[in-house]
């Protein structure tokens, strides 16, 4: 067998298969080739360890690779119990299977801190700090308002018997305490 069809069955380039070559693998058989490789090549140098599928040739319409149609027709459902399936699971003794899984939850905590910093970058995302700073400024402006509230109905409501009117002065003071609430200028972080 000539390099070329060995280099062919193995999946491999002719050049690649010279450098094996240079570093000891054998040429006699397609068995030995591959029992070589799998022994003396780090598993990311090769196109089984890449975790997307990708084999390294030409993209086909047939391939194996997912095709944006087959994700979009799946159910979320579906992909959640494959993913779950094929991947995610730590707890295993195979290294091929673990480095995998770990890529995976590399990438997707990757992909998750990008949408973070996007949803940022647009302002739909704000930090948990500026906002409770802004809930507690807002809650101490409300309580010293309800707090001079009763100090300015007090004088209001002495000598009057009348509910309706009590209520009536009541309402009108927490009526305009809330209106200068609302009016307050925006809090800037």
């Amino acid at each position: 067998m000539t390099i070329t069809e060995l280099a062919k069955r193995i999946g491999v380039s002719r050049e690649l298969l010279h450098r094996h070559i240079r570093r000891g693998c054998p040429v006699d058989s397609l068995e030995s080739a591959l029992l070589w490789r799998s022994k003396n090549l780090d598993l990311t140098q090769t196109k089984e360890g890449r975790i997307t599928g990708n084999t390294g040739g030409k993209k086909s319409k047939s391939g194996s690779q997912v095709n944006d149609a087959e994700v979009i027709s799946s159910d979320m459902a579906e992909l959640v119990h494959a993913v779950n399936e094929s991947q995610l699971d730590l707890e295993t003794k195979n290294a091929d299977e673990l480095f995998k899984n770990s890529r995976a939850l590399k990438e997707k905590a990757a992909a998750l801190q990008a949408a973070a910093g996007h949803e940022k970058f647009i302002g739909s995302l704000v930090e948990r700090s500026v906002v409770e700073k802004i809930i507690f400024e807002r809650a101490r402006q409300f309580r010293d308002g309800v707090v001079v509230c009763s100090r300015r109905i007090a004088p209001d409501v002495i000598g009057k018997e009348s509910i309706t009117e009590i209520e009536a002065i009541i309402q009108k003071e927490l009526r305009v305490m809330l209106e200068q609430f609302a009016r307050l200028p925006v809090i800037e972080n």
